[in-house]
């Protein structure tokens, strides 16, 4: 585990990171915990170390070309601003430069839109390595949302909200919402929010869903994302899972399998394994003491 920590204005949580995946994601969010207080100023990355911090697992021109859709993705986050006269908008960087034969990245941040990784006053932060970890899309963003949100405890989302942010595509219905968005969120950011759920909001006619508020135990606000060493994060995430009331068993058989990278099914398998041994030994010890008497 590391301590790279990403920490930006709150602004960038209102942007949707439209049909970034995974790799992509973790990539940005590396870059972004690198540029932090370097204002406009050129900043130069190896590849290794992008790598490391995105935990990144391919190899060869794969990285290249991921970091080129990256960029090229980055291009269509615009920013806007609006003083109340006059509307500005305005993409993130507006350099960037990818050498093979160095295996070096530069990039810079557009001036206009330093304030969002410098001389901050309302601010998200997370973990790094927690992020990456994250194999869900959306769990990857609403971990972002309740990091933004950390110390107050509740959010809540308009199903237009929810839509937007979550670059959710329009065609799915609460049932596929459920199944595809709220299911990996809620399992798979178990070991890293306490006690984290979410409840829908219904009105309308026939009492349609309108929207989801989200609940977690608060942070406080001297609370930081450090790691404190990977068996003891491990523990911390173990006992997240284990301790969240909302979770039922098979939910937290799903939850320790991707927070520990096991197949799906290791953890009912071997609670299961368990659950029998133990049956059969509480048998033969009935057994015993039958024939004692």
């Amino acid at each position: 585990m590391s301590n790279n920590i990403v920490k930006y204005n709150n602004r960038l949580n209102a942007i949707p990171f439209r049909k970034f995946n995974t790799r992509e994601m973790n990539l940005f969010f590396a870059i972004a915990s690198k540029v932090r207080n370097h204002g406009s100023d050129e900043v130069v990355l190896s590849f290794s170390t992008l790598k490391q911090l995105s935990k990144y697992t391919q190899h060869g021109e794969a990285f290249v070309q991921d970091l080129n859709r990256t960029y090229h993705k980055l291009l269509s986050l615009n920013a806007m601003t609006d003083d109340g006269d006059t509307i500005e908008a305005f993409v993130l960087f507006n350099g960037y430069n990818i050498s093979r034969s160095e295996e070096l990245v530069r990039i810079s941040v557009n001036p206009k839109f330093k304030g969002i990784f410098n001389e901050l006053q309302n601010w998200t932060r997370f973990s790094l390595d927690n992020f990456a970890s994250i194999r869900s899309t959306y769990a990857k963003t609403m971990f972002r949302q309740i990091k933004g949100w950390r110390t107050v405890g509740t959010h809540e989302f308009s199903m237009e909200e929810f839509r937007k942010i979550l670059d959710i595509p329009d065609y799915y219905r609460p049932s596929e919402i459920d199944r595809r968005v709220l299911k990996p969120i809620k399992e798979e950011l178990a070991p890293y929010i306490r006690g984290i759920d979410y409840k829908k909001k219904h009105g309308g006619r026939g009492g349609k869903v309108t929207g989801y508020v989200f609940s977690w135990k608060p942070e406080q606000n001297n609370a930081d994302d450090f790691s404190k060493g990977e068996v003891w994060d491990r523990k911390i995430g173990l006992d997240n899972i284990q301790n969240n009331n909302s979770l039922t068993n098979a939910e937290k058989d799903r939850a320790t399998d991707k927070f520990l990278g096991l197949p799906l099914g290791t953890t009912e398998k071997n609670r299961t394994k368990k659950v029998i041994k133990a049956t059969e030994s509480d048998t033969l010890n009935d057994l015993r003491n039958m024939l004692k008497h």
